[in-house]
C-alpha cells in the first residue's frame, strides 16, 4: 500500500475554500447588477418628477432625452428645458416601440407621454433599464382620448 496516495483534508479545505470564493464573486456580480437596475430606475423616477415640475409650472411639457452613455455603456438621460445637468444610468435603456437610445419622449404635467405620437397599442412606453440579467421597467402612459373639456393644471388625473 506504499504507491497509494489519498486526498488530504487540506486538500479538500482548499478546493471548498476556492469554491466559497468563485460563488461570492459570482454572487456579488449578480448583486452589482441588480442594484445598477435598481438605481437607474431610481434616477429615472427622479427624472420623470423633474419633467413633471416643469411642465406644470410653465403650462406646457418637458421633453426626456435618453442617449448612449460615454463609452457606449450605460445611458444618459436629460430634460429639455435644461435647469439640471443630465444623469448617467449605468445601465441600458430601451423601449419596444422606440428601440435604443437615443430616443425621446415628451412629458405632460402628468407624466404622461404626449409624444412622439401614435401612442403604442400598450397605452403608454415601457422603459426597461437593464443590466446584465437584471432588469427593472417604468411604463409612461399616454393620455386617453377624453371627451368634453380638459382637466385643469393641478387636478389628479382619472
Amino acid at each position: 500500500m506504499e504507491g497509494q496516495r489519498g486526498t488530504s483534508l487540506i486538500e479538500v479545505l482548499i478546493s471548498v475554500a476556492i469554491l466559497a470564493m468563485l460563488w461570492a464573486i459570482a454572487s456579488m456580480s449578480f448583486g452589482n447588477r441588480t442594484f445598477e437596475t435598481k438605481s437607474a430606475a431610481t434616477i429615472f423616477d427622479a427624472q420623470l418628477a423633474h419633467a413633471r415640475t416643469i411642465a406644470s409650472t410653465t403650462g406646457g411639457t418637458a421633453t426626456l432625452s435618453f442617449a448612449i452613455g460615454p463609452g457606449g455603456s450605460g445611458t444618459v438621460v436629460s430634460i429639455s428645458p435644461a435647469d439640471a445637468p443630465p444623469e448617467t444610468l449605468r445601465s441600458d435603456v430601451s423601449e419596444p416601440a422606440l428601440g435604443k437610445p437615443p430616443f425621446t419622449i415628451t412629458v405632460d404635467a402628468y407624466g404622461r407621454a404626449v409624444a412622439p405620437q401614435p401612442c403604442p397599442s400598450g397605452g403608454g412606453y415601457a422603459l426597461t433599464f437593464s443590466a446584465g440579467a437584471a432588469s427593472e421597467s417604468r411604463l409612461l402612459p399616454c393620455p386617453a382620448m377624453a371627451v368634453g373639456s380638459p382637466e385643469p393644471v393641478g387636478t389628479v388625473p382619472p
